[in-house]
């Protein structure tokens, strides 16, 4: 595919010559300035018969066949772009089947532990009005979303140690102490209860091991951590989601996902773009973060230029404006010179059964067995969680889908623009070379005038033909092709995003924000005692002393200040809260026995 810059009016594009319609009809058209200087100066100097003096009958004869012409142009021009969307199709079901497997494979039983916190568990969060609003550190925070906005444990630099998100949690933690007795009275307080610790996962990641230990807070922050044990590249953000710090790989199951998802891909772009029998187009190993491969074979490195064209610009534009670049033994060349390339590379085995599949289809359809086979055989055996079958269904309808698309792409690269059609307006474009030229001897009054006219209308005539049979085939006309090495490479730059775990903002603690819950429940307690202590007269107006006799008023009888149905939401979240903690103690308890 030739990338090219739009400049003032154009007028760059005029100087590209390897892979012109304008220059290859431009022969034609210097053709024609030879045929009309021909008749002017011999024919019409010796003609004894006026028989081609009248211009109606040529005219016709060119009207008909600029009609031919626009009409295989325009067929070229379908079959490009349906080649265009169809490649891209493919391409996009594929990728989504792919990231499907990958997702239900996050939710196994093998990230039991690592998997961020869910909302479902957390509904009595929404009492206080969080938002999930997202910022940068160096962003001004000006809204009131964003102050109360739900931090992530990852990468945080600070985080308040009491998050007050209204002013009834404000005027609760202002009561924290004079309600610490109905707390006690309801849970014990626990050893473990302690201040969580808060700091960023990523800044630590490079500094030691990633092991997370009990000093290390939260159970949040503990998942946080061993999922950049599971998925490394999330420890550099810097670097791809590829890189291996300290030799760590992400997960193998993610990693022959990744392989056999590119391997589809790479098996079915390469039969599109080679047809010739008992030639194969090579698989390379691909190289995550390499640059991307150049769209236009001119703009390649000269060693790979060097090895399917000639070293003089001047036989490259001869041999495309003679076709001599599309037999197969160049095109063969080509197609050696620029591999596909696979992320994990190409085994022995793999290729020696791609060879044993006769013919692009079955190639294809080899690659599209294995793909299937894998994630199938892994569901059955649980690495995709407790997603139902129906749903896995979906996975086939996609991988399915892009089968479809390929072999919409297929009838395009196999089955030619019909002989008859192309045998025709070859034809009579060829006649446009002679027939022009006669048509502006009648019109034209001067020599330069009718070289011109003639030159512009064959090249015209001549070029859209050429156009049209660069476009019929557009996975083999170079440089014109569709560039499958780079789709290839932007592809397998895709997949890679899969060995980035999980979300970083998904990493949420609830339990910072627990005391906040608790906060609010204790308010509402203490307003309700303030409520009833004002209607029984009994309350001291004074601020110090009120304060001091409502603290020992609660501490005496909760009970009867606080309304059944306030206290027993209370008590269900301190209780919650107390089972929660003894499961952590034992479980701690028995690592401790177990080391």
């Amino acid at each position: 595919m030739i990338d090219y810059f739009k400049g003032v009016y154009g007028i760059n594009l005029l100087f590209r010559v390897h892979g012109s319609a304008l220059y290859k009809g431009s022969i034609a058209g210097i053709l024609a300035i030879i045929i009309y200087l021909l008749i002017e100066l011999q024919w019409n100097s010796n003609r004894v018969s006026d028989d081609l003096d009248h211009p109606y009958g040529v005219g016709v004869l060119v009207s008909s066949v600029s009609l031919l012409i626009i009409f295989r142009a325009n067929f070229g021009y379908q079959r490009y772009w349906e080649g265009v969307g169809a490649i891209h199709h493919s391409m996009s079901k594929f990728m989504d089947a792919t990231m499907h497997v990958a997702v239900f494979h996050l939710q196994s039983k093998e990230y039991d532990g690592i998997r961020p916190p869910s909302f479902f568990d957390c509904d009595d969060l929404n009492k206080l009005n969080l938002t999930r609003e997202r910022r940068r550190q160096t962003e001004d925070v000006s809204s009131i979303y964003m102050e109360h906005a739900m931090k992530s444990v990852v990468d945080m630099e600070k985080v308040h140690s009491d998050p007050i998100v209204d002013e009834s949690v404000a005027s609760a933690s202002a009561h924290q102490g004079v309600m610490r007795t109905v707390i006690e009275s309801i849970v014990p307080p626990s050893p473990l209860r302690k201040e969580k610790l808060q700091r960023s996962v990523w800044n630590t990641a490079t500094k030691r091991s990633m092991a997370p230990t009990e000093e290390e807070g939260s159970d949040v922050l503990k998942r946080a951590m061993l999922n950049l044990n599971a998925f490394p590249s999330s420890q550099v953000p810097n670097e791809n989601f590829a890189s291996r710090p300290n030799g760590q790989t992400p997960p193998l199951f993610l990693q022959e996902l990744a392989h056999l998802s590119s391997l589809l891909c790479a098996v079915t772009l390469s039969t599109l773009r080679n047809d010739i029998e008992d030639k194969e187009s090579l698989l390379d190993v691909y190289s995550p973060g390499s640059p991307w491969p150049a769209a236009d074979p001119d703009k390649l490195p000269k060693d790979t230029k060097l090895r399917f064209q000639h070293r003089s610009k001047l036989v490259t534009i001869i041999s495309y404006w003679l076709g001599l670049d599309r037999l197969p033994g160049k095109r063969n060349m080509y197609n050696v010179s620029r591999p596909l390339l696979v992320l994990g590379g190409v085994s022995d085995c793999e290729v020696q059964y791609l060879r044993m599949a006769r013919g692009p289809y079955a190639k294809a359809e080899l690659a599209f067995q294995w793909f299937g086979d894998f994630f199938i055989r892994e569901h059955l055996n649980g690495s995709m969680g407790d997603v139902h079958s129906a749903i896995i269904s979906r996975i086939v309808q996609f991988v399915s889908d892009g089968m479809l698309y390929y072999n919409q792409a297929r009838k395009i690269t196999f089955i030619p623009f019909p002989f008859p059609h192309a045998q025709l307006s070859v034809f009579f474009t060829l006649t446009m070379i002679p027939a022009v030229p006669f048509l502006m001897d009648q019109y034209c009054n001067n020599l330069w005038s009718g070289c011109l006219l003639s030159f512009l209308t064959v090249t015209c005539l001549v070029g859209l033909h050429e156009v049209a049979r660069e476009l019929e085939n557009p996975f083999r006309n170079v440089p014109n092709e569709i560039p499958l090495c780079t789709l290839q490479a932007m592809y397998n730059e895709t997949l890679v995003t899969m060995f980035s775990g999980y979300n970083p903002d998904f990493f949420w603690d609830p339990d910072i924000y627990n005391g906040a819950l608790h906060a609010m429940a204790m308010s509402k307690v203490y307003q309700r005692s303030c409520s009833n202590e004002t209607k029984n007269g009994e309350a001291d107006r004074d601020v110090v002393g009120g304060s001091a006799k409502r603290s020992e008023n609660v501490a005496q009888d909760a009970t009867t200040i606080v309304d059944d149905e306030t206290f027993r939401v209370l008590q269900d979240i301190l209780a919650k809260q107390a089972n929660e903690i003894e499961e952590l103690e034992r479980v701690l308890d028995a690592e401790e026995v177990e080391g």
